[in-house]
């Protein structure tokens, strides 16, 4: 089970919460949310998108085609999208597909995998 949710939290800066296994479910809501996104970007003047993926333990590659989008709406529409309290799994997803860190995360031994 994961949770896709976007909160405003008020002036021009919105949250996504990321939880669970993201991008597993059918019923994931990446298209509702990228919506919500531009919705609050209309009505507030945008200026930040905090993903916060603290509670991911897993994404799929709609999942990061998720992020990837985000991205390039912010990039596009002028507002920063950034990544807060990115837990290990979520880290190493986001890593395998392209994006850098200033840290690289861990590497999970064979026998942790």
């Amino acid at each position: 089970m994961s949770t896709v949710e976007v909160v405003d939290r008020g002036g021009r800066e919105i949250v996504v919460f990321l939880a669970g296994e993201v991008g597993t479910d059918p019923d994931d809501a990446f298209g509702p949310a990228i919506d919500r996104v531009v919705q609050l970007e209309q009505l507030n003047a945008l200026d930040h998108v905090v993903v916060d993926m603290h509670r991911v333990t897993g994404m799929s590659d709609a999942a990061i085609e998720f992020l990837r989008e985000l991205s390039t709406r912010g990039h596009t529409s002028g507002y920063e999208v950034s990544f807060a309290a990115v837990s290990g799994p979520a880290h190493r997803a986001i890593e395998a597909n392209g994006w850098t860190f200033a840290e690289h995360s861990p590497i999970v031994p064979p026998s942790r995998a």
